[in-house]
Parts: structure tokens; C-alpha cells; sequence
């Protein structure tokens, strides 16, 4: 944690989508004159601060960051391994910048070039008419054309183009696997990592029509109404800033606490479809970009969602009614045709009739983890492993050295009094170990946090350089190759070793509900069969 490398920040790689751009897949860049400061981040996207509310960004920000560990000479090239990150935060807030989450120094302790990217999110990134007016998927247009923008111009920085991993957390994960399915993806990468997501966990995509969102959407802005494209035209000349707070009008489901009113989704109809066809019909046909695959989640994914409280101050959840807030905020109130039915299953299932309260929350937190992050990527692995090799891991590392976002964010917010419950190994703790957290005390070299942090970006880079997890900082089995049969993976932890069919029990509940995120195959076209509902 001490190499020098060179920094370049807030690289424009798309022209500014304003205007005429709006509400359309982005355009490259044109470039500049001269030399560029290239020592500042550019301007994050629009989006509203998950603390204060505030709204933040601006609606031209396709910047990109590179750093490298070594730069090409006039008498030297270098092709080193290249990792390009898609930041979290459900498609609707987050970043690519080093400060304060994402710091490359420990990927810079070895020799690779890591890129972070913004791009469009909440309406900017997925506001769609369910037409070729505005089919969507903006968003993952913009990071399309950053993964060509890096085969482009990776080499001058040291990287090499056919040297490309993919890797994201939530919904980064579940954008690689979005762009291992899109077909204008194939080529921009020759590895994949997807971290806590998948292409059809319910906060990432959907198949339920979403026109009549932006119609709202635009009435509430005094749009008058008309055809898709007199719609379209309205909103592009509205302010971006009237855009977002009138998202906050629209009435939507909550998924994972959160209002994502816009996703991504099919647009076959397109003139260049990013996703032309139901994620699971892709997979299960092959019809994909079959690249090595690492594949997992953290051990206790929904301790994130309960979030901190003090021992004296029960939770929220303890005193509410389960069929009241359960069909909401587990985002099945659109999935089932009788929602209290399914959330009275779910209860059943795992609190055997006892009220949630603090003497179970740990129930809660595997409510959470199962149907959020366990049961959507273990079935994506599933799929993907019939057709490319996938590797699964569960970090569930609880030893010396262990990193909690959730201290992190007691500290913010005030709670860090010594009462705060640990509810295990939580969404966002991964990312710990993997990037330099500027909220988070500082890692002395030596220590056992190092040592953990030396481990996990190891096993990354690792797999990016040769498409298979391997490390020489702790002793660590063969990585099994995963399939549906076995579903074999790695516990990734100080003493790491192999298991087989994690949270098998419970997966298998979700698998067996009537659930039915809307996705339909298209008239005429590819059916699902039952399981992959």
C-alpha cells in the first residue's frame, strides 16, 4: 500500500447527453485540444444524496478514471491486466471516484490498470416509453461505449485491450452480467466479475412494461399527452434538475428499501438493442459472451439492509405488522397474484409464527439475503455454468483482520457507542477489501486487515490476468469449477475453503414460491421453463 502510479481523472468518454442526446444511447467524445487537467474527478451523475436527500451531480458526466501501476515508455510497451469497475447504488445514486469509497491503492500494489466510470442513472439512465421513442438502458450504453473507449485507449496507459475484466458489486454485478448478455458488449472483455448481483435480481431489471411511467412522469411536469414521441420531445426540454424531483412523485414498489422507478429491460424494439431477448431464455440458450465468470455474494447480504441500531432501540421492523410491510419491502406486492398469501409463506418459512423482533433478526437479515442477492445469483451461476466456467465464492470472513461497512456507517451516523449490533458479513463489505475507503481507520502494513486485503485483490487480479482464482498470500484449495449439480464454491475468509450448495435449504425455498418478476419471453418467440420463473 505505498507503490507510486499515475492518476488520470475525469476523462470524458461520451459527449455530454443534454439535449437532442437525452434519452438516447450516448456518442463518443470529440476529444480536446492540447493538454488536458486530468487531476480532478468530472462531475458524478445526477442523482439525490442517500444521506441528506440533497440532489447532486449534473447531467454531463461521462467521465471516466484511469489508474496504472506502470506506465509504456518510448523504448518499453506494457500489457498489463486492465479491470474496469461498475460501481453500486441500484442504478439510482454511486459513483466511479476514488474519494471516498473507491481508492485504488491496493490494486495498485500490483501490476494492473484499474478504470472506475460514471454513467447515467435514475431517469437520465433507464427512463423509457417502452418504444423506439425512448426504448432505455442508457445507462448501460454508457458504460458500453467506456468499454470501448478502454480497447481503444487502454494501451497508451499500460493496459492491454484483450486484457479486459468486467467487475462490479450489486448493481455493478448485476451490470456485468448485463453486458456478458448484450451482444454489443461481445468482444470488450475477456473476463467477468459480478460481486452481490445479477442480470435478474428484482432491483435490476424487469420485464413489466414501464411506458406508463414516463407518461406519468411527464404529466407531472406538464407534458400535455400524445404519441411516444411528442412525450419524449417534452421531456428533453425540461430541466434536468424539474426531471428528478418530479421522480420523487412517482408512485412506486420499494425494492430493497429503495423507490427504483425505471430499470433496465428488454428493448428488442430498438434500433441497436442492448438486451434483445429475457435474460433467462440467454442463458439457458447460450446465446452469450461465454467468459471465465466469477460469481458470489457476502455471507449475511441483508445485514446492510436492517442496517445499524443501538440494543436499546429496536429496529423498526419489530413493530410492524409482517403482511402490512412485507409484500412491499421484499418487492413482491407485483409478483404473485395475492401478495399477503406470499408473505404469510415467507413468515412461515422463517420465523415459524414468532414475532420478528431483536431475539430473530437475525431471520431477517437471511429474508434479505435470500430473496435480494442468494436466490438470483445462484440461479444466474446456475445457468451461466452450463455454457462457460464459473467460479462461486461466499465471503464469510468474521476473523482477525475483518472489515464491516456497518461499523462505517454507525460511526457516521452516530450510532458507534458500542451497542450496535453485528449481523455478519453485510452487502458492501467486500468492497473493503478490494478498494482503499476513505470513511474507513487506516490498515497498517502487516496487519491482519492488510493481509485480508492482500488476499482478496490477489484472487481478483489473478483472475484477470489468467480467468481462474488463484493466491499466494494464504494457503487455499483448487478452485472447483461451479455447476447446477454440485454448486460447489469457495468461503472466502482467512482459512479459506471449499463448500457446496451454500444456503441450499432456503434457495430452494424461493425457487418453489410463485414468484414472477414479469418476465416474459416475447410473443412468438423463446418460452421460460417453470424453475427459471
Amino acid at each position: 500500500m505505498g507503490n507510486e502510479f499515475a492518476s488520470f481523472k475525469g476523462i470524458p468518454y461520451g459527449a455530454p447527453p443534454l439535449g437532442s442526446l437525452r434519452f438516447r444511447p450516448p456518442e463518443p467524445h470529440g476529444g480536446w485540444q492540447g493538454v488536458r487537467n486530468a487531476t480532478e474527478h468530472g462531475s458524478k451523475c445526477l442523482q439525490f444524496n442517500t444521506f441528506s436527500g440533497a440532489l447532486e451531480g449534473d447531467e454531463d458526466c461521462l467521465f471516466l478514471n484511469v489508474y496504472t501501476a506502470r506506465l509504456p515508455t518510448a523504448t518499453e510497451k506494457v500489457r498489463l491486466p486492465v479491470l474496469v469497475w461498475l460501481h453500486g447504488g441500484a442504478f439510482i445514486f454511486g459513483d466511479g471516484d476514488a474519494s471516498p469509497l473507491f481508492g485504488p491503492e491496493y490494486f495498485m500494489d500490483q501490476q494492473v490498470v484499474l478504470v472506475t466510470i460514471n454513467n447515467r442513472l435514475g431517469p437520465f439512465g433507464f427512463l423509457t416509453t417502452g418504444d423506439e421513442a425512448a426504448p432505455g438502458n442508457y445507462g448501460l450504453h454508457d458504460q458500453r461505449l467506456a468499454l470501448q473507449w478502454v480497447r481503444d485507449n487502454i494501451a497508451a496507459f499500460g493496459g492491454g485491450p484483450s486484457l479486459v475484466t468486467l467487475f462490479g458489486e450489486s448493481a455493478g454485478g448485476a451490470g456485468v452480467g448485463l453486458h456478458v448478455l448484450s451482444p454489443l458488449s461481445k468482444g470488450l472483455f475477456a473476463r467477468a466479475i459480478s460481486q452481490s448481483g445479477a442480470s435478474f435480481c428484482n432491483f435490476a431489471a424487469s420485464g413489466e412494461p414501464q411506458g406508463d411511467l414516463a407518461r406519468r412522469h411527464a404529466e407531472l411536469l406538464g407534458c400535455p399527452s400524445g404519441s411516444s414521441q411528442d412525450v419524449v420531445a417534452c421531456l428533453r426540454e425540461k430541466p434536468a434538475a424539474e426531471v428528478m424531483m418530479a421522480v420523487q412523485k412517482l408512485e412506486t414498489d420499494l425494492v430493497v428499501g429503495l423507490p427504483i422507478v425505471y430499470k433496465a429491460r428488454v428493448d428488442a424494439e430498438s434500433d441497436t438493442p442492448f438486451l434483445p431477448e429475457d435474460p433467462h431464455v440467454l442463458l439457458r440458450e447460450g446465446r452469450f459472451s461465454r467468459v471465465p465468470w466469477l460469481h458470489g455474494m457476502t455471507h449475511d447480504e441483508g445485514a446492510f439492509m436492517i442496517g445499524t441500531h443501538s440494543a436499546e432501540s429496536p429496529p423498526k421492523y419489530s413493530s410492524r405488522d409482517w403482511n402490512v410491510w412485507a409484500k412491499d419491502i421484499l418487492a413482491i406486492s407485483k409478483v404473485t397474484e395475492d401478495p399477503p398469501a406470499m408473505a404469510e409463506k415467507i413468515y412461515r418459512f422463517y420465523f415459524d409464527q414468532n414475532p420478528v423482533g431483536e431475539g430473530n433478526l437475525e431471520r431477517l437479515v437471511e429474508v434479505y439475503t435470500d430473496r435480494t442477492i442468494a436466490a438470483c445469483t445462484s440461479k444466474e451461476a446456475d445457468l451461466a455454468s452450463a455454457h462457460t466456467p464459473v467460479y462461486r465464492y461466499v465471503l464469510n470472513h468474521m476473523g482477525p483482520g475483518r472489515q464491516s461497512f456497518a461499523k462505517i456507517l454507525s460511526a457516521i451516523l452516530g450510532t458507534a457507542d458500542g451497542s450496535v449490533r453485528d449481523y455478519g458479513v453485510s452487502h458492501t463489505d467486500d468492497l473493503l477489501y478490494l478498494f482503499k475507503n476513505g470513511l474507513a481507520p487506516p490498515v497498517a502494513v502487516g496487519s491482519e486487515e492488510h493481509k485480508m486485503i492482500r488476499f482478496m485483490v490477489s484472487l481478483w487480479i489473478s483472475f484477470a490476468r489468467q480467468g481462474y482464482p488463484s493466491t499466494d498470500v494464504v494457503s487455499m484449495p483448487m478452485w472447483p469449477v461451479y455447476t447446477a449439480e454440485d454448486r460447489q464454491h469457495m468461503w472466502l475468509n482467512n482459512q479459506p475453503s471449499v463448500g457446496s450448495a451454500a444456503f441450499s435449504e432456503r434457495i430452494a425455498f424461493w425457487r418453489g414460491l410463485e414468484i414472477n418478476e414479469s418476465w416474459r419471453a416475447p410473443q412468438g418467440g423463446s418460452t421460460l421453463q417453470k424453475d427459471e420463473l
